[in-house]
């Protein structure tokens, strides 16, 4: 059999913006898996081709020299603005500048903010009870929580926190759509660019600048220099964005399936000691990041199709994450299920982009659910849920519950 184009793979009657793949993407999954498993999509006007089956992405992302970053792992061809976010690094600098920023999200720095994060998650359960039996708790929990820890980590000024979440909201609505996110990138790009000036004119002053990474990466160096602020821009950008938005959705889509079957949170309750292998559970059941893309540098193929170099393709995260190949019964949410079964999930991604704040991730949702299931036993769900908006990313922007 000879080989198809990639114009020839769109045999299945998938969209990614289908409202009905948007509301629940994983039937359509499994389809792709089963009958075409490279497929000709379109998005915001953009061509693209999604790779659902795990073998398939697990090569595109382990083969980080053919499948390259340069042009952005968000659907729109990105260029030079894209300097200092490690998604937009190939190798070797990629390396090089994971490194400059990796000694603060190494699991051993990241255990010395588990108390900060266990007093904001305290506070933040305080101020729900306050407001009574009812609450949103994406708005008033699941979403503050890690932009808190944010700020605190990088040393900005607490009163920015609306500030930076309305950023944060917009930035990811551009990775399916990139108009959405040229205001807010220009406006957050001003804002740090004013704050790491700032902090390296205090430094040059002999003066002692605000605590916090913001101050490390403004006075730290690279190849004898300071970090160009262009790249200190997209660096803090990609932070913001990939450690706010996902960690929050880690949490929500973590409660949702455990409200959904409250006998699941009940056996929470009762041992907390199943947490952590349950947020593995939730991240391959409910991937925060449903796929993120990547660019070939020369002609290649999948499964026969050839692939022109430069095409954009959507490695699909959460299709991986529910092959029958990897995981038996992969559309079942089991808290028990094999902890060398869950070492296989993408929802960090693989390789070198292995998500560099992976561990501050599971901290912050561990202790967020170990505070909810102590103080709210018998938490209940109150209504309706809804996903978020961007078609890319899976979560639920609202999550009302009972809380007592």
């Amino acid at each position: 059999m000879g080989e198809s184009t990639a114009s020839d793979t769109g045999q299945c009657p998938y969209s990614p913006t289908d409202p009905a793949v948007v509301d629940n993407p994983f039937p359509a999954y499994a389809q792709l898996r089963d009958e075409c498993p490279v497929h000709h999509s379109s998005m915001a006007g953009v061509d693209f081709l999604t790779v659902a089956r795990r073998d398939d992405v697990h090569t595109i992302l382990t083969s980080p020299n053919l499948w390259v970053n340069r042009h952005g792992a968000g659907i729109a061809y990105s260029g030079e603005d894209g300097r200092g976010n490690l998604q937009h690094y190939d190798q070797p600098e990629h390396t090089k500048r994971r490194v400059l920023m990796r000694s603060e999200f190494n699991p051993l720095e990241v255990r010395g903010l588990a108390d900060s994060t266990r007093a904001l998650a305290v506070g933040l359960a305080d101020e729900m009870d306050s407001h009574g039996p009812e609450a949103e708790l994406h708005d008033a929990f699941a979403c503050p929580l890690p932009i808190l820890g944010f700020i605190d980590l990088m040393g900005v000024d607490p009163d920015d926190r609306h500030l930076i979440k309305a950023w944060a909201d917009q930035l990811v609505l551009g990775l399916s759509d990139p108009k959405q996110a040229v205001k807010p990138t220009a406006e957050i790009k001003a804002y740090i660019n004013s704050a790491v000036s700032e902090r390296r004119r205090i430094a040059d002053a002999d003066g002692v600048p605000q605590p916090g990474l913001l101050t490390e990466y403004s006075l730290r160096l690279l190849d004898g220099e300071r970090i160009p602020l262009i790249e200190m821009e997209s660096m803090v950008l990609q932070l913001l964005v990939a450690g706010h938005e996902t960690t929050t959705s880690l949490i929500t889509n973590f409660m949702w399936r455990m409200l959904e079957d409250t006998a699941r949170w009940s056996r929470i309750v009762a041992d907390p000691s199943l947490i952590p292998n349950a947020i593995e559970e939730s991240l391959r059941f409910d991937p925060p990041v449903l796929g993120l893309f990547r660019t070939n540098v020369e002609d290649t193929s999948i499964r026969d199709v050839k692939v022109p170099a430069k095409s954009k393709v959507m490695a699909l995260y959460a299709s991986a994450n529910r092959d029958p190949e990897a995981f038996p019964d992969p559309d079942v949410f089991d808290i028990d299920r094999d902890e060398m079964q869950l070492k296989r999930h993408y929802s960090f991604g693989w390789g070198i982009h292995h998500c560099l704040g992976a561990p501050l991730a599971r901290q912050t949702a561990r202790i967020a659910i170990e505070t909810l299931a102590s103080r709210y036993p018998t938490m209940r769900l109150a209504g309706p849920t809804e996903r978020l908006a961007p078609a890319i990313l899976w979560g639920r922007r609202k999550l009302p519950v009972r809380l007592h």
